[in-house]
C-alpha cells in the first residue's frame, strides 16, 4: 500500500513537471501561472506547494530532472560502449531522440538558454556541466587516440550539444521530412565530424 501511494505521488509529481514545462515555454516563467498548473495537473491549487514549495523551485526542478532522464541513458551508453567515437555518435543521437521525444522538456532547455525564460540560464547550465562533461570526455578521448585532430575540446563539445538543440528545435517545422529524428542527426553529424577528424 505505501510502494502504491510512492507510486502515484511520483506519478502526480511528473504530470505536474511535465505540465509546468508547458506553461513556461508557452508563457514564460513570469506569465506562469502555478495555480492554473496545479488546475491542468488536476490538483487542488494549494496542493501544488506539497510537492514544490516555489514556482522557482518548479521551475529548476523540471530542468534537473529533464537532465536527469538524459543523463542516466547517456551514463549507459559511456559503460557499454569502449570505442569513445561510437559513444559520442551514440550519446549525441540519443540527446537528439529524446528531445523529439520529450519537446515539453526539450524546449524547456531552449527557452532558458535562448527564449524567455533566459533568467535560468546560470541555473540551466549548472545543470547541464554534468551532461557535457561525458560529452567533453568522449571528444578528449577521440583526441587523445587521434581520432580528432586538435580542437578546443571544450568548444567542439558545446558546438555538437549546441547543434543537437538546433536540430531538436528545428525538426517538427524543417527537419521532419528527411526522415527520423535519428537519422537527422545522423547526416548532419557526419558533416561535422567528417571536419574534426584527423587526417591519418
Amino acid at each position: 500500500m505505501v510502494r502504491k501511494n510512492r507510486e502515484d505521488l511520483e506519478a502526480k509529481r511528473r504530470m505536474i513537471l511535465k505540465v509546468a514545462a508547458r506553461e513556461f515555454v508557452s508563457k514564460g516563467y513570469n506569465g506562469a501561472n502555478i495555480n492554473v498548473i496545479a488546475e491542468k495537473s488536476g490538483i487542488g491549487k494549494g496542493t501544488i506547494y506539497l510537492y514544490f514549495p516555489s514556482k522557482a523551485e518548479l521551475f529548476t526542478e523540471a530542468l534537473r530532472v529533464s537532465n536527469k532522464l538524459w543523463l542516466e541513458r547517456a551514463q549507459e551508453i559511456v559503460k557499454s560502449e569502449s570505442d569513445p567515437l561510437a559513444a559520442l555518435r551514440k550519446l549525441l543521437r540519443l540527446d537528439v531522440v529524446l528531445g523529439v521525444e520529450h519537446k515539453e522538456l526539450a524546449q524547456l532547455w531552449l527557452s532558458s538558454f535562448f527564449g524567455e525564460n533566459r533568467q535560468f540560464s546560470g541555473t540551466a547550465a549548472e545543470v547541464l556541466e554534468e551532461y557535457l562533461g561525458l560529452v567533453l570526455d568522449l571528444v578528449k578521448r577521440c583526441v587523445d587516440n587521434g581520432t580528432f585532430r586538435k580542437v578546443d575540446e571544450r568548444l567542439i563539445s558545446y558546438i555538437l550539444l549546441g547543434l543537437n538543440e538546433l536540430i531538436i528545435a528545428f525538426y517538427d517545422q524543417l527537419l521532419g521530412d528527411w526522415g527520423e529524428a535519428g537519422e537527422v542527426h545522423d547526416a548532419v553529424l557526419d558533416m561535422i565530424l567528417e571536419g574534426i577528424k584527423s587526417e591519418k
